[in-house]
């Protein structure tokens, strides 16, 4: 059995299949430009015997149905997927989860609408994630599908910690606040910085960081988080 991760963003499509026994991956890849005259897919994956392979296509992607079409074919192709029957779940990446998400959480109606809610907090992103989910959804409504949240792991930062130095009706009214960002990652490097050290993770009292195209630093505390350098949006950073 397996399990499909999907990253959708505004015009591209990025995934990867894994084993559910042991997590080890089978395929990965993304899908390019999508929208635009010609769209690149490409496909990394291991086949049946051990050997690293590639896909490459050059197509016209219209919208994220058809790059979740694509993606279906190559890993069709590849041996790695046979059929979405194949899948025990789908996780989806989505950067927004306001205050209203604090874990992962299994996607229905309900929430989709707390998603798209939350927009106004990430308009360049929770949209395309949305798009995604919708996609997948009604491509492979038989499997379950979770969503896994940017902010999530951030929701553990005290009050006195997360205000800003403003009046307080802004974070009332308009949820003005810091929220962090990049916290899957954070939290993956908090829990394989406890094993690396061979110490429970609620021992772990240290500082993480994420560094790519966007940077960002977190305390940690007990394995969670207390601080973030990131706000209400990205810009403040590192």
């Amino acid at each position: 059995m397996k399990i499909l991760v999907l990253n959708s963003g505004s015009s591209s499509l990025k995934f990867e299949l894994f084993m559910k026994l042991d997590l080890s991956v089978l395929a990965s890849g993304m899908i390019e430009n999508i929208g635009a005259a010609k769209s690149t897919a490409r496909l990394f994956f291991i086949d049946s015997s051990g050997r690293d392979k590639e896909l490459d296509r050059s197509v016209a992607v219209a919208d994220h149905r058809g790059a979740i079409t694509v993606m279906g074919e190559m890993l069709q192709e590849s041996g790695t997927l046979v059929d979405m029957g194949d899948l025990v779940g789908i996780g989806h990446r989505v950067v927004h989860g306001g205050e209203a998400f604090h874990e992962p959480i299994r996607i229905d109606e309900r929430v989709i609408k707390a998603i798209e809610k939350l927009i106004p907090l990430a308009p360049l992103h929770n949209p395309a994630n949305l798009m995604g989910i919708r996609v997948a959804m009604g491509q492979a409504a038989q499997v379950p599908q979770v969503a896994v949240f940017d902010t999530a792991f951030h929701q553990s930062i005290p009050e006195h910690a997360y205000l800003y130095a403003i009046p307080y009706d802004l974070y009332e009214k308009q949820k003005v606040r810091r929220y962090g960002f990049h916290g899957t990652s954070h939290a993956y490097v908090a829990r394989q910085a406890a094993a690396y050290l061979s110490k429970p993770i609620e021992e772990l009292n240290i500082i993480t960081l994420h560094l790519g195209n966007g940077a960002s630093a977190a305390a940690i505390r007990g394995g969670k988080c207390i601080d973030t350098s990131m706000g209400m949006a990205p810009l403040e950073g590192l």
